[in-house]
This record gives structure tokens, sequence and C-alpha cells, in this order.
């Protein structure tokens, strides 16, 4: 059956070669004027010749007071045209069309000046808790000129088309939901009030840049979470005012704190709101652009059912720049899994680092650097460790044209991925353990398993490059009666090779020993989870913390923090709280997750008896894959 994805297709009088979409993800490569940069440039031209047909290019601030993020892309002055030109025809030099995302961050706005007030329908606080100024009617219809203007700009710039950001909690959206527009005027009160305002900058768009130029809009299907949030059927009437202010598509997304899009479910589930662009779609006769955790062959499915016309692949896309060209030539297990961490979102956020980082593609923002190229000369390469590093590495080594060879200890590939995939919302790691694992395959690494590695086995291997990924070995604390007890280690516990009382006691609180105690509460455990620190689980990004604790609570997981070891005595745990108090846990078993230290052994015993050595992965230090995939990268780049 012919792939409906690969079908051409129109938007107003916009011509897609095909029906994959590139939604706005915002990406903090811009500078910090919010010019386009080098960064910003090779990051859409990967995707264009990915084979996307259209790529979106990220939420660009109309105004100064609507910018949203640091370092975002700023598209409120003439100055800003020559760079977006640039852009543009960097993603059109590969066959894609490039549309623009015009944005005001509305009471989500982070002003660079931080003396400027931020603006919404109603002074009712974001989430950064600043209350905004209520926009008067005259600066309603100022900043409908900014948008118009900003249209302007993009159709100057050769841009194909542009899209209005309409969703997720941003201006246009604050006006559209009854949860933020509190306003008795003519932009409150009903649905077609509430509408005013994006129903004034499409006409307006359309007056700056003609009838033939295309003009979308992106809205919230429906709002999950907020008492008076959207609901679809008030989505299907935007959708429809839309159509008929002149829009020539709509773009389907989901809002509010519950949001499924940016929630990871116990098993993973294709695309998630796919229902949502399917009810709008029954509303309207205009193309409808789907989104939210769409896979390949989800997206085949969606078209075929008639939910949408276009499906947006977006984080799929950070993960993998060539996830289209490998659909169109039928190599779906080449494609780079996204795992859905949310990882690049928590970046965004992040006052540690500027641009967004992937935990699985380690070439993200950095594609002209991390070009992978043949070497110059062939070396005899070994690898030591089948975890994400040791995998990864072999990998680029090899598709540099080394002949490589990986020493895995254990029975299979995989490390501590394995044990990572197991806990529920996990099951998307186990994906990238068989990416990476057939890559190896298919690239003719040579695999040995079982293998217990030393220095002298390496020397008599006589390698030219030598990466060592051996990992860690668990930390066991130091708790007055513990060799007495039933203890056991988180990872035996979840690849089921130890036995498990009913009450059980998680020594450690960080990702692991939280993830273990889920896991044996989803079991009718009787789980409680003690830490030293003062809170749990910090090595959670912030898009999934709380949501990760909470569900530890709703299935009855007691979290004890900034406690004392005191003491282990047959069946039980001592602890002293924070408050003083003595107080001693009913434990069958007790289950260490306390960490794990760096394995530099076998490091120390061949330094300076190979002539190139890396180290890479947690035996450099523990961390999480994005440090082990792009160390392993960085590797087998460098070889």
């Amino acid at each position: 059956m012919k792939s409906r994805l690969w079908e051409p297709f129109r938007i107003g009088q916009m011509e897609l070669r095909n029906r994959i979409v590139m939604p706005p993800i915002t990406t903090q490569y811009a500078s910090e004027e919010g010019y386009v940069t080098e960064r910003t440039r090779n990051h859409y031209e990967a995707r264009a010749r990915g084979g996307a047909g259209l790529l979106i290019v990220e939420a660009s601030y109309i105004h100064p007071r609507g910018q949203g993020f640091g370092h975002q892309l700023n598209i409120s002055d003439d100055k800003f045209i020559p760079g977006l030109s640039e852009l543009a025809q960097e993603i059109q030099g590969h066959g894609a069309r490039a549309a623009i995302q015009l944005y005001h961050g509305g009471r989500e706005a982070k002003p660079k000046d931080s003396e400027m007030q931020t603006v919404a329908p109603s002074s009712l606080a974001g989430s950064s808790g600043k209350v905004p100024e209520e926009l008067t009617v005259d600066e309603i219809r100022e900043i409908v000129g900014f948008f118009a203007r900003a249209a302007g700009r993009a159709k100057k710039a050769g841009f194909d088309g542009v899209e209005i950001h309409g969703a997720h909690g941003y201006l246009v959206d604050q006006f559209l939901s009854r949860s933020t527009n509190k306003r008795r005027d003519a932009y409150g009160g009903d649905l077609r009030n509430r509408a005013r305002f994006l129903i004034e900058i499409i006409e307006a768009v359309r007056g700056m840049v003609g009838s033939d130029y295309p003009v979308w809009c992106r809205i919230n299907g429906s709002e999950y979470g907020f008492e008076h949030g959207t609901s679809l059927e008030e989505a299907k009437e935007i959708a429809l005012m839309a159509q008929e202010a002149g829009a020539d598509a709509i773009h389907v997304s989901a809002g509010g704190p519950q949001n499924p899009i940016n929630r990871p479910s116990p098993t993973f589930v294709p695309a998630v709101v796919a229902d949502l662009a399917g009810g709008v779609k029954q509303a309207v006769t205009m193309p409808v652009i789907a989104v939210g955790k769409i896979t390949p062959e989800a997206g085949e499915r969606i078209l075929a059912e008639g939910k949408a016309d276009l499906v947006a692949i977006g984080k799929g896309l950070l993960a993998d720049a060539e996830l289209p060209n490998k659909v169109a030539t039928g190599k779906l297990d080449d494609i780079r899994p996204c795992i859905y961490c949310m990882a690049c979102m928590d970046d965004l956020r992040s006052s540690d680092v500027v641009g967004i980082r992937c935990q699985v593609n380690a070439a993200l923002g950095r594609e002209l650097e991390y070009r992978i190229v043949l070497a110059e000369q062939p070396r005899k390469v070994l690898v030591v460790g089948g975890g994400p590093a040791g995998m990864e590495a072999a990998r680029v080594a090899s598709l540099r044209g080394h002949k490589v060879t990986l020493w895995e200890k254990g029975p299979r590939l995989g490390g501590q991925l394995i044990q990572a995939a197991i806990p529920p919302h996990k099951d998307r790691i186990g994906a990238l353990t068989a990416y990476l694992q057939t890559q190896l395959k298919k690239l003719n690494v040579k695999i040995e398993l079982g293998k217990e590695v030393t220095a002298a086995m390496i020397e008599s291997f006589g390698p030219e490059a030598v990466v060592l990924a051996v990992g860690t070995r668990p930390v066991v604390p130091d708790i007055p009666g513990l060799d007495r007890a039933h203890v056991v280690q988180a990872g035996d516990v979840l690849e089921g090779k130890v036995e498990v009382g009913n009450k059980v006691v998680v020594v450690g609180g960080e990702l692991v020993g939280c993830e273990t105690a889920e896991f044996l509460a989803e079991k009718g455990k009787k789980v409680t989870v003690t830490r030293r620190s003062p809170e749990m689980a910090l090595g959670v990004g912030n898009s999934l913390r709380a949501f990760f604790l909470g569900r530890l609570l709703e299935k009855g997981v007691t979290l004890l923090t900034e406690i004392k070891y005191d003491e282990v005595t047959p069946g039980y745990l001592v602890v002293t709280t924070k408050e003083g108090e003595r107080k001693t846990i009913g434990a069958d078993t007790i289950v260490l997750a306390a960490g794990s230290v760096s394995d530099k052994k076998l490091y120390q015993q061949v330094k300076g008896k190979v002539s190139e050595i890396y180290l890479v992965g947690d035996c450099v230090e523990p961390r999480k894959i994005r440090e082990a995939i792009a160390e392993g990268y960085q590797a087998g780049l460098k070889i």
C-alpha cells in the first residue's frame, strides 16, 4: 500500500512535497538579541535535508514585551529580516517549505528588559507568579498590528507562510480560554468575543500579506487540568471562525498542566491527542495538522482514518533529523527513537544551559561540528562495555570506517538501559536499546558477550584505540546491622533476580530508588523510601518530577526525607526523623539504591599501555543517558 505520508499536499497556494511537518519547537539557538545564528541555520538545514515537507520555524516574538525565552528568535524589527531570509533559503534549498510561527507570551512572557511590564487579557498571575497588566482595547489593537507587521517581515524574508501561535497558554490562547480571560468587554465573555483577538489578528495579517499568502493558526483542541479550560467543542467553533476569517489551515495541539503530550503513560501510546484533530476536522474544510507524540506508523493511521491532512512530528525530528528519509526508504529500524523524557523541554527552563539538547541525539544543536565523516586511516578499535556509551562509541567509530570490536561482560547489550526500561512509564528506553543493537549488527561490529575483561586481554588484543565504558559499582551505605538483614540491590530487583518481601524499605531517594519503589508498589508491596537529603528525585527533570512524585503517593509509597540511619535489626530499619523522633520501619527486604561510584580500575591498569584510550559514560562519573550517549559519540568522532 502506498504511503500517505509521502503524498504531496497544499496549504493554500503552498505546495508541499509530503505530509510530514516539523512543528515549531523553541531551541534557544538564536543570539541573545534574537538574531538567527549559524547554529539555528544548521539545525533547520539538517531537518530540511532529512526530508520533512514543511518546517515551521519556532516561536518568534513579535514585540519585546512578548518575549518568552532567552535566546528566542526575534521578528519584531526589520533588522532581523536578513538573518531570517538566510534561514528560509537554507530550508528551501533542500526542497522543504519554510514557515515561521508568530508569538507573544502575554502573562507567560519574560522580557529581556526586566522592568518591562507583562500584559494579558486579565490580571491573573502566570506560572512565574508575576501579575500582568490587563490590556486596554487600544493596546489590544496595537498588538494586532504587531502581529501583522511581523507577518509582513516573514513574507519579505522569503518564508512560504506564517503560523499564529494561539495555543499553550500564551497571549492569544489567554484570550481564547475562559480560565484566563475574565474580561467583560468585547474581548471577553462568550466564545465569539474571546476569539475576537485571534480573528482580528488573522484579518490584519491577511491584509498585510495578501490573499494568496498561506496563513494559519495553532490552537488547543482541549485544555487538560484547567477549570473552564478550552473544550473540543469550543475548539471546533474557534477553528471555524478562523477559517471564515481567512485562515488556510488549523494546527491542533493541546494545553494545560495535564496535557497528555507532555506526560508519560504507563506504556507508550503514540498520537495521544489525534482525536482532537479529528474532531476539529469534522468542523472545517481547510487542512488540519495533527501533533502530539506521532510516530511514522501513527501518522499513516491518522491520515488513513481522515483525522488530519498533515502530521507534525516534533521531538522525533529532534532525535533523528533523517526520520522522514528513513521512512521513505523503509528503514524504520534505523530511526533513532525519541524516549519522551522531556529533557529537551527542561533545558528551556534551565539557567545552566543555552540551547536545547537531546538525551539520545548528541548532534542536536551541533549538527556541523558533529558531522560523521570517514577517518583518514581506519583503525583497530576495542570498546569495553555494552551500555549506551559503549554502543554509541562503537556505532560512530564504525560509521567512520574503523574496525570495531565490542566486549561486554554481561549476557546481552544494554548496560543500565536494561534496568531503566523496566519501571512503569519507561518502556521507550527499550526502543533506544533495540535501535543501538540493530545499528551495531548492521555495521558488522564484532560483539563478544560474557567477556570479563582484564588489562592483559586488552594488551593481547592489540587495539590501536580503546574506549572504556565499564560503568559503575553500587554504593553500600554504612548502616549498623545492614549485614544481618535481607539486603538486595535495586537493579537486581528490577530484573527479577532476587525475591522481595511484602514490606520493603528502599534506601536512597533518587531516580533509581523512586522508580524501584513505584515498580514494587505496583506489585502490591508496602514500600517506604528513605533519604538523608531534604527532597526526593531531584535528578528527575522539572517537566515530569511533580507528576512522578504524585504517582508514588497515589500508589501508597511513603517518602521519608532528612532522616538519619540508626541501625538495622531483623525485620526493621531504625531511623531518626528530621523532627528528632526515633522511628522503626518494618522491612522484610531492604533495597539499596544509594548511588554508585565510577569503576576506573581497568582504566588505571591499561593507562599508558595503549596509545589512545577514551573513558566514557558512567565510568567517568555517574550521570544520565544524555552524557553517556554524548561522550560515546564524541569518542567515536575523535578516534
